[in-house]
This record gives C-alpha cells, structure tokens and sequence, in this order.
C-alpha cells in the first residue's frame, strides 16, 4: 500500500494557504494603510501566489513560464518577505536586495546546464530561498536585546525551519531522485517538502505579525506609563514603583520637586516657554540621578524622586546640590528666565513604610520651604520644626496626605 502523500491534493492545500495568506494580508492593509511592513507583505502573497499557479500549470505550460518565470517569483516573494522584516526593525525597504535572488535564479535558469538540470534548478533554488530565510532569522535575532519582544525567538525559529525545509531537497534530489523524473513521475519526498513549506509560510507570517503586535502594546503600556512631555515615570507609574521599592529596601528617602513661580512662567512667557522649562528641568535631574533612583513627574510643575538606602542627611545634601544646579540651568527659551525650585525631604526608617505618609510629610516639609520663601530645602523633622517655629504649622500633614490621596485615587 502506498502511504505517500498525494501531490495534487497537497499542491492545492498549499495554493489555498498561499492565497488565503495573501488575502488576509490585503484585508489587514486595507484597515492600516500607513503600515510600512504590510504593502511588503501584500506584494510578497502575489508573488508567490502567481509563482504557485504558474508552477501548478507546469504540465500546461512552457518549462521557462512554469520553472524559469514560476519558481523566480517564488524567491522575489521570499525576499519581499525579508524586506518586510528589515523595514519592521527600523531599516529602509530595498527592493535591490529583494531582487538579488531573483536576478540570480534567471540568469542561472537560462543557462543550458541549468535549466536541463532538475538537480541543479532544485540546488540553486534551495540555496536562493534558503539564504533569504536565514538572512531574515538573522534580523530578527540581532535586535533580540534592543527590543525582546516575546514572539521573536518563535520568529527566528520558523524562519531558520523554513529555510531548512528549503535546503532539504538539496540532498534529496542529488541522493534519493529529482523532483520530477523524466517519465513525468514525481518523487515520494516532494508531497511532504511542499506540505512543510504550506505550514511555514503560515508560521511566518503569524510570527511577524505577532511580533507587530507585541510591539504596538508594548508602545502603548509604555505610553501609560510615561509622562508624555519629559518621558520621565508618570504619577501612576511613580505610585506602583515606590510601593515595591519600600517594600523591598530598608528605608529610603523621598524628595518632592515644586518648581516656583511656574504660573508666571506661563502667563509671562506663554506655554510654549512653560515646556521648555519642564524639558530643561527634568533633563537638570535625571542626569544626576543615578541608577536604582526613581525620579517621576506627578504633576503640572511637581517632581518626585525616591532614593533607597538613602538618610536623610544624604538626602538634604543631594537636594540641595539639585537646587543648585536647577538655578544654574541654561533655558533656550529665553536668556532672561530664571528658574528656581523648592524641595521637600522625608525619610523612611524602615522597610514598608507607607508611600501615603511617606508623601505626606515629604509635602508638608515642601510646604514649609515655600512658606520660607522658596528656592530652599527643607526636611520634615517634626521636633526640630516645631522648636523653631513655636507653632505645630510644620507637624501639619493632614492637608498635604489629603491632597496626596486624591493623587493616589487619580493615578489608579
């Protein structure tokens, strides 16, 4: 009993996959049309699905339509296909290096040794096709730690598969028969390398896909994450990190950044002005702040930097030397502004200290540094504070962690 697959019915599965694919990729283009990667694509899916067609008809039609024109829009669409990879990982589309393989096959098709040889048409082939799916593997790979997208080693590995299932008749047809025999026969390993090739090229086009899509999440959690105008940790962002990081850290320290005078900034010197002092700000402080710290915008002009393992001694003099490099800073909008910042210091004594009162004292001791006249440091040190003003004004927390508690409601 033969237990070979049957080839007509293979090469029909594989037409319909072909063009099913294609169709499906048309649809996808038709809703993004400002997509990059699916015109590739799409072009990509018509050819191949003409060079299945024309090789299908090969018992119909001239051996240079079928072979020749047939199996070289095979490897164009393979190299569309890698094309298509290249422009998804940040590179320019070349329809040159798309072509290669292509211009390869036909001018080696129309070679006599060539074309009266199936072995030699199955080589070169193989080889053409397979060089494509390792070059597009290798794209794929080698900005794995740039951005490791979860789907990218399934990628790779369908593509590095696919180019393999494209080498295997290589040996095939120089060890156990051709192709196609010359009494018109097909060989037994043919059904089997065309019925691998169908699955791959489904497993490849899902995996980039998938990888498309993973990077458009991943774009818009980060989106949530980040504050739009400085890229610094958003109020949400900065609220789930500082818990974690209080949970895991015997103390820390927090600073809370206000810039002073920030409303004038705005009605003085317009919006626009109001941008370039928050970019030019948040710049001052982020490059002083060193790996492990978490610095975040959490409001219009508010700032907030919780720093591990830091005292509050260390702390006052940290903030201190960013409220001097903030009074130092070189604004492009206008020579004439000036900008200066008021900070509050809390600290946190022991491991799970609650952010909510953490925030709350850092805010009232921010608070007194305005009522001080701004442009200073102050560190909520409730004896200290309230010996030197003979009032309780500084132990004040309550209008502060009521304020902090909207913001907590907020960023949830």
């Amino acid at each position: 009993m033969d237990h070979s697959l049957h080839l007509p019915t293979v090469m029909i599965v594989h037409a319909l996959i072909t063009l099913i694919s294609t169709v499906v990729t048309i649809y996808m283009w038709l809703r993004n049309r400002d997509s990059r990667i699916l015109p590739l694509l799409v072009a990509a899916g018509l050819a191949g699905c003409t060079a299945m067609f024309l090789h299908s008809a090969r018992s119909s039609l001239p051996l240079f339509l079928s072979s020749g024109v047939g199996l070289g829009l095979g490897v164009f669409a393979v190299g569309l296909y890698w094309q298509a990879v290249v422009v998804f990982e940040g590179g320019k589309a070349s329809l040159t290096k798309a072509s290669i393989g292509l211009i390869v096959w036909t001018a080696l098709w129309l070679m006599p040794v060539v074309y009266q040889s199936v072995e030699l048409r199955t080589t070169i082939l193989g080889l053409l096709i397979a060089g494509y799916c390792f070059l597009t593997a290798g794209d794929i790979l080698r900005k794995a730690k740039r951005e490791p997208l979860p789907s990218r080693s399934i990628a790779a590995v369908a593509n590095l598969i696919r180019g393999a299932v494209w080498l295997a008749p290589v040996p095939l047809s120089l060890f156990v028969g051709p192709a196609y025999a010359a009494d018109g026969t097909t060989a037994p390993w043919f059904a089997y390398v065309v019925l691998a090739n169908s699955m791959m090229i489904v497993l490849t086009l899902v995996a980039l896909l998938m990888l498309a899509k993973e990077r458009d999440e991943l774009r818009y959690r980060l989106a949530s994450e980040r504050d739009p105008l400085t890229n610094l940790a958003n109020r949400r962002t900065f609220v789930a990190s500082a818990c974690k990081m209080l949970q895991e850290h015997e103390g820390a320290s927090l600073l809370l950044l206000d810039i002073d005078h920030f409303k004038v900034v705005n009605d003085t010197h317009g919006h626009a002005a109001g941008d370039q002092v928050l970019l030019a700000f948040s710049r001052t402080i982020e490059q002083r702040m060193p790996k492990g710290w978490l610095f975040a915008r959490i409001g219009g002009e508010e700032f907030a930097c919780l720093m591990p393992r830091m005292s509050a001694q260390k702390a006052v003099a940290v903030a201190e030397n960013l409220r001097l490099a903030v009074a130092d800073m070189l604004l492009p909008a206008t020579s004439t502004l000036r900008v200066t910042v008021s900070i509050g210091v809390s600290e946190a004594n022991e491991r799970g200290t609650d952010l909510d009162a953490l925030l709350a004292t850092a805010d009232a001791a921010l608070y007194r540094a305005k009522a001080d006249g701004r442009n200073c440091v102050r560190l909520y040190e409730p004896v200290a504070l309230l010996a030197e003003t003979g009032n309780t004004l500084a132990l004040d927390v309550e209008q502060p962690r009521r304020r902090l508690a909207r913001m907590r409601r907020r960023a949830g």
